[in-house]
């Protein structure tokens, strides 16, 4: 689920030009997804997502809103590779959702 490094720079020029800093660890990024996602401006927050998870692997809440922030932009495979990562980490809440984009696959 890695974005190209032009959209992760993007994330990176968008907060150093509006807010003069970055994120130190996972959960500034976590955070700043969540800013993100509240504004709907869902890949900016897939990036931020993502910078957090790979500052700490075990961060499920970052993966569960990660994959609705896929969805929201037709992203189906990646939704289903966070909800997995999501479940994995023993996150019971998105059991439901995963089988519901799981359940018409070929």
């Amino acid at each position: 689920m890695q974005g190209d490094n032009s959209a992760q720079s993007s994330v990176d020029e968008w907060l150093l030009l509006r807010v003069g800093a970055l994120p130190r660890n996972s959960l500034g990024w976590f955070r700043c997804g969540v800013g993100f996602y509240n504004k709907k401006e869902y890949s900016r927050a897939i990036e931020c997502f993502q910078k957090s998870v790979e500052m700490d692997p075990q961060n499920y809440n970052a993966f569960q809103i990660m994959a609705r922030a896929c969805i929201a932009v037709n992203r189906k495979d990646e939704a289903i590779a966070a909800l997995k990562q999501s479940v994995n980490l023993d996150n019971p809440s998105d059991w439901q959702l995963l089988v519901e984009l799981t359940a018409y696959r070929d």
